[in-house]
């Protein structure tokens, strides 16, 4: 899968959930593949769509809810 598509995958999750989890974007971008300023990029253009990056732990904490 090429870099691009990585991101557009994980900007599209992010956005239908609300969040993304810290080790969802570690998986995603492995340090010798993605430099660090790629993922600050990255980091910013999820935090301009909305989109919160929480801990494992936290998934519920980013979720929209319905109602």
């Amino acid at each position: 899968m090429k870099k691009q598509d990585v991101m557009d995958s994980l900007l599209e999750l992010g956005v239908k959930r609300g969040m993304l989890t810290w080790q969802e974007l570690n998986d995603a971008f492995p340090a010798e593949f993605f430099p660090l300023d790629e993922l600050e990029r990255f980091l910013g253009l999820l935090e301009d769509m909305g989109v919160k990056v929480v801990n494992s732990g936290d998934k519920r904490k980013g979720k929209k809810r319905l109602a």
